[in-house]
């Protein structure tokens, strides 16, 4: 996965950042999924973890998996 520092430095409304550690146990949780799926499951965490607290940086990653 290659991604920005929006994800990682995404802030949820207490201030608390989404860090490296949890955004690797999500990759961890769902390694054995397609990649698709796996974007769609760090999606769905940082904007769960976010809540309603506004983005001030852009989330881009890619997600790539070989056969």
């Amino acid at each position: 996965m290659l991604y920005t520092d929006g994800i990682t430095e995404a802030e949820n409304v207490e201030g608390q950042m989404y860090g490296i550690e949890r955004l690797l146990e999500v990759l961890r949780h769902h390694s054995h999924r397609h990649a698709d799926e796996i974007r769609h499951a760090v999606i769905t965490d940082v904007k769960t973890f976010i809540g309603f607290n506004t983005m001030y940086d852009d989330i881009t990653f890619v997600v790539l998996k070989q056969r």
